[in-house]
């Protein structure tokens, strides 16, 4: 906006935009400090005693002599510490501004806070699965009568119950963690409140086995053209 537009707006039009202007101006601020926490955290170097209060027998030791036994739990000692990096932009943020002073029970409600400290948590959705309904319409022609349905998209098929993710989760329980049919069905209760036979379960599993049959033919050819075929250590004797 320039000089002229300003001139044009009314009082109640300048206060509106100030105070636009300002509340735009402390987000601004706000998140600017937290970015800068942020990066102070993700700069600074693991605990140990020589850097704060922490007593020298919580400092990570080199490796045990040969031949002595590890009686613990957990990384080998001498394990390199890794801290957790801050996201840039977070899913969710959470504002803890104290409402009513401690000590005299003021309200503290249009008092200026000081960001003092930004911590992450990285949390997993909530388990409920969402249940997709898919209702598929007959329309008729105006012009020519001729009725016309729509066809489901890939993973909204009308003849199929769980969706394409849990399908996946589904075929990552029985084939990569080698989980049972009961101990699958028991997981998808208890992590994703999802009630699941196990002829269910195993319809899901005739499903991805017939699709990667379909892919069979493609990995083959690609082995065939690759410049190197065998590529383990059994003899071709």
């Amino acid at each position: 906006m320039g000089k002229t537009d300003f001139e044009t707006l009314t009082k109640d039009e300048l206060i509106e935009l100030i105070l636009a202007q300002y509340e735009q101006l402390t987000k601004l601020q706000a998140d600017y400090e937290a970015l800068k926490l942020k990066f102070e955290k993700n700069q600074k170097p693991p605990t140990s005693s020589k850097n704060s209060s922490q007593p020298p027998s919580r400092d990570q030791k080199g490796s045990l002599p040969a031949g002595r036994r590890r009686h613990r739990h957990g990384p080998p000692i001498g394990h390199e510490k890794h801290v957790r990096k801050f996201v840039a932009q977070p899913d969710h943020t959470i504002e803890l501004r104290a409402k009513s002073c401690g000590k005299c029970h003021a309200e503290l409600g249009s008092a200026a806070g000081r960001l003092v400290n930004v911590n992450q948590i990285t949390e997993l959705p909530q388990a409920p699965a969402q249940v997709i309904e898919v209702r598929q319409y007959s329309v008729t022609c105006p012009e020519c009568g001729a009725s016309q349905v729509e066809e489901a998209p890939a993973g909204l098929e009308m003849n199929r119950a769980f969706g394409s993710r849990l399908e996946a989760t589904v075929v990552y329980y029985r084939q990569e963690q080698h989980m049972s049919y009961a101990r699958t069905q028991k997981a998808l209760l208890d992590l994703h409140q999802v009630e699941i036979s196990q002829g269910g379960i195993d319809e899901v599993m005739k499903r991805a086995g017939k699709w990667a049959t379909g892919k069979i033919a493609q990995i083959q050819d690609t082995i065939r053209q690759s410049q190197v075929v065998h590529c383990d250590e059994t003899s071709n004797g």
